[in-house]
């Protein structure tokens, strides 16, 4: 890239990105919290809007302890904006908001929080309440997502629909790139298809730790529970265009992103479309908030874009290094 990350970022020319369940590590605020106070704040904040022990689990939490929807779901957003608000006190007085945000379907939130339409403690409490009616709701009908790469997601819907309908429900819930597609469901169902997909030459399918169905129709009962919190929250017309997980378009209509938090819970998410808009609005740097390099490496499968993980191996200071 002829642009360097400094640059792009000190220009505003750059998206910011928020991971999905599943993306939990161990200690995955560690590093932040001990090289940024505000990184601390957002922690601690997020201790009193939840009750939950965040500033603790975000920084040691191990992955039993992290296990679970109703733990996991907070401490991936919290851990999300923690980096985020990393980001804007190492940059200091040369820091610029991005382009747009977006949010792979829990990051959603923290995009909403970052683009400055829904509050930190609202946003907290929806994603803690959300989590615990997924939790419930897979307790009561076990489920399983499911990563299958190496095959067009044409392929994908074909082995969902061609699932036997007595091992349950299985859909392709995550768009994630051209041949990089999820699978949720029952955990009956999810299996089969994955073990159809393995059939083929070349195919991978790898089993998620997101403990939930998302993006599924066994997410119904959910939306139902949510729908009067999510219709009520106060959302503010956002400071930066966000990404619709439902459509993969930009948008700062707040009826629009208050549909797609409701939505996004039993349809998929495309997350490949909204890659192509970024690339489409001629941004090139996109940066990953979360902890480890899940959404870099789906930007990564797009040419055009040069993704950098501010939580991951290296120190966020390296990773957009100051001239």
């Amino acid at each position: 890239m002829t642009t360097t990350v400094y640059e792009a970022v000190a220009s505003g020319g750059y998206a910011l990105l928020f991971p999905g369940a599943g993306a939990q590590l161990p200690s995955m605020a560690r590093r932040l919290c001990r090289s940024f106070d505000a990184a601390v704040d957002v922690l601690e904040r997020a201790d009193k809007a939840t009750g939950l022990d965040l500033a603790r689990l975000c920084r040691e939490g191990t992955p039993a302890e992290l296990a679970a929807p109703e733990v996991s779901h907070p401490a991936i957003v919290t851990t999300g904006l923690a980096a985020a608000a990393a980001l804007r006190q190492h940059l200091g007085a040369r820091w610029v908001p991005p382009a747009l945000v977006c949010g792979h379907s829990l990051g959603h939130f923290a995009a909403l929080v970052e683009a400055g339409s829904l509050g930190f403690d609202d946003a907290l409490r929806l994603v803690a309440k959300r989590a615990r009616l997924m939790g419930e709701q897979t307790r009561l009908r076990p489920a399983l997502m499911a990563s299958v790469g190496g095959v067009p997601p044409e392929r994908v819907v074909e082995w969902c629909a061609g699932c036997p309908p007595e091992h349950g429900v299985a859909v392709a819930a995550c768009f994630n790139g051209p041949e990089q597609t999820v699978v949720s469901g029952d955990t009956a169902a999810v299996r089969w298809v994955g073990a159809r997909a393995e059939e083929e030459p070349d195919v991978r399918v790898r089993e998620l730790t997101a403990g939930v169905a998302s993006h599924s129709p066994l997410m119904e009962p959910v939306q139902r529970e949510l729908r009067p919190d999510l219709a009520t929250v106060a959302l503010a017309p956002p400071a930066v265009p966000v990404l619709l997980n439902s459509t993969g378009l930009a948008t700062r209509d707040t009826e629009a992103l208050r549909t797609d938090l409701l939505e996004q819970l039993s349809v998929p998410v495309r997350w490949n479309d909204t890659l192509r808009t970024v690339v489409a609005a001629g941004l090139t740097v996109v940066l990953d908030t979360g902890p480890g390099q899940v959404l870099a490496r789906a930007a990564g499968l797009h040419p055009e874009l040069d993704p950098v993980a501010l939580n991951f191996m290296r120190p966020l200071e390296k990773a957009v290094p100051l001239p």
